[in-house]
């Protein structure tokens, strides 16, 4: 319970970290929506569950007339490097469980020196291909940390089988029955006299 709170607690304090920064800060660097649709493909462990990044910025963000909620997450994620905190590097435990790590999080010795500099240095070199509007490069980085987690997350049943992507897909198919139903209810068909 403690440290569910303290997650908690440490969502809470970069959630209000980054809503004050924008006060603090120029006008932020705005990803095309195309690399901030990819970025916030990202999954993320929130301390209650393993989400996409974008089902985080559809509920905190709300998209504007020339901007997407992922791209208004993205830009507050890489203001002032707010994505220190963010825990979407998952490692295998050795009692076979997966934890997230965050870049700033102490890791285990049991996470690599190869894998540790990753960690440590992924985001800020995408910050820095972001900065310079090299948008190939951005998306081979994050291609690489999607496979990374595909990787290294292959235990967490939250990652193989999430209960967002059944909803989504039941409500995809219940949308698709209502319309054939409305479309041929309004369009019957004309029987011959």
């Amino acid at each position: 319970m403690q440290n569910r709170n303290r997650r908690y607690t440490t969502l809470i304090l970069t959630l209000l970290f980054m809503a004050g920064s924008v006060f603090a800060m120029p006008a932020p660097l705005i990803m095309p929506k195309a690399q901030a649709a990819h970025f916030c493909r990202l999954l993320i462990n929130d301390g209650e569950s393993i989400a996409p990044l974008s089902s985080h910025a559809h509920r905190l963000m709300a998209a504007n007339d020339s901007l997407t909620s992922e791209q208004i997450f993205a830009s507050y994620i890489f203001r002032q490097s707010n994505w220190i905190t963010l825990r979407v590097f998952p490692h295998t435990e050795t009692d076979g469980t997966v934890a997230w790590y965050s870049a700033s999080d102490l890791l285990p010795a049991s996470v690599s020196t190869e894998h540790q500099k990753y960690i440590r240095e992924v985001f800020p070199h995408l910050q820095a291909e972001i900065e310079a509007g090299h948008w190939t490069t951005v998306d081979a980085y994050i291609d690489k940390m999607i496979e990374y987690q595909c990787k290294f997350a292959n235990n967490d049943q939250a990652v193989s089988t999430p209960s967002y992507l059944i909803y989504v897909v039941a409500l995809f198919f219940a949308v698709l029955l209502i319309s054939r139903i409305i479309f041929v209810n309004l369009h019957p068909k004309r029987t011959k006299q």
